[in-house]
């Protein structure tokens, strides 16, 4: 079968990886190339997490904890790291309790007091928390250059450069066609461009109000001791009084890793400036030095990367006839499901059937229309 994927960021590489790894034809298309600074993938790492505050992303983190297992044996890599994760929000934690008992998911109600026993230097707020311990930073750098190097000894062909324009489908297959006037045919196509979906849904017939958007994470500690937190737990501290949610991880020899949910702006075709939000950065900073206080608050580094915001909040994955797979709407969670997407991806590709889970994601959810809302997202 001849394949065209389109977007090699972590959805799309690991699709074209595995259809690949298959013995198809695979095509990799991608304007600016794997793990590039524009790109929703990019940066060294993301969270990966069994705690959610519903059954169905439970288990699909199990199922994406056993992909990413998988991906480090076959690639001879380390690809993700086991920290643990404190979840601390009064108004998601019954919901979040609800689906880890539901699942079997061993985890620990942690008494508002009690949270620096977990999380050191964490200032108690008032509000309860969760312990689960199956959590930890995904290498998300290193996860890339596993798939990529498997998508090359399979065969794989990445083409960098050009700007897809417009998916059609035809009588004999799929047509895709780019702004140079380059044209690549398929059996079957794999949409997988991040921010850029929106107008190729449209072409494709597909009204989808897709926002994508720019957020930024700080890197803080001391650059003399870049290693000083590798060992600390991942945190999700909900907001609460008007502050936006907090999400935070170890970046193993750079630093500890924080992200505000609150967007520096709404991503607008052909915006290519990543420069960090200095105001945000001082935020991110002051919110270090009153709440972790085990930490340095001192800004190393800061990187701004797009997402793209779903009308729900949830991921689109789905199959529409004539053979495009279309996955995107990662609204900040894409990562840690990066390694099972390539799976799931590459089984609708073949025909196969979405099954239960996976179809809560498809296309018909919003067979009566939908406008984009706010969600907390808790990365």
């Amino acid at each position: 079968m001849r394949c065209v994927v389109v977007g090699a960021g972590a959805w799309g590489l690991p699709a074209a990886a595995e259809l690949a790894g298959r013995g198809h034809d695979v095509v990799l298309v991608d304007r600016y190339g794997v793990g590039n600074p524009l790109a929703s993938s990019s940066g060294p790492t993301r969270l990966w997490r069994l705690t959610h505050p519903d059954a169905v992303r439970v288990r699909l983190a199990r199922r994406s904890l056993e992909a990413m297992e998988r991906l480090a044996n076959r690639a001879s890599a380390e690809v993700f790291l086991r920290r643990g994760l404190l979840w601390r929000d009064d108004v998601t934690v019954p919901a979040v309790l609800d689906a880890l008992g539901s699942e079997g998911v061993a985890h620990e109600v942690v008494e508002p007091d009690d949270v620096a026993r977990f999380f050191p230097g964490l200032r108690p707020d008032g509000r309860p928390a969760v312990w689960q311990e199956d959590a930890g930073p995904v290498l998300a750098a290193a996860s890339l250059r596993a798939q990529a190097a498997l998508f090359e000894a399979a065969g794989g062909e990445l083409v960098i450069g050009p700007d897809v324009r417009d998916v059609r489908t035809t009588s004999h297959g799929v047509t895709v066609r780019c702004a140079d006037g380059e044209v690549f045919e398929g059996d079957v196509v794999v949409l997988a461009p991040g921010p850029g979906a929106g107008p190729l849904l449209t072409g494709l017939g597909v009204d989808l109000p897709l926002r994508p958007r720019l957020e930024q994470v700080v890197h803080v500690g001391d650059p003399a001791s870049p290693g000083a937190a590798d060992d600390f737990p991942c945190l999700f501290d909900g907001p609460r009084e008007g502050e936006p949610g907090l999400y935070s991880m170890p970046t193993p020899g750079v630093g500890y890793k924080l992200g505000l949910d609150r967007p520096v702006r709404d991503l607008a075709p052909g915006d290519t400036d990543r420069s960090p939000d200095r105001p945000l950065v001082d935020e991110t900073v002051e919110r270090v030095r009153r709440d972790l206080t085990a930490l340095v608050p001192r800004a190393i580094d800061a990187q701004v990367c797009s997402w793209t915001l779903s009308p729900d909040g949830r991921f689109v994955v789905d199959r529409l006839p004539g053979g495009v797979v279309v996955a995107c709407g990662d609204s900040g969670e894409g990562f840690k499901f990066s390694a099972l997407m390539g799976l799931v991806l590459a089984d609708l590709a073949e025909g196969g059937t979405a099954d239960a889970d996976v179809a809560t994601f498809s296309l018909a959810r919003f067979a009566e229309g939908a406008e984009v809302t706010e969600h907390v997202l808790g990365r």
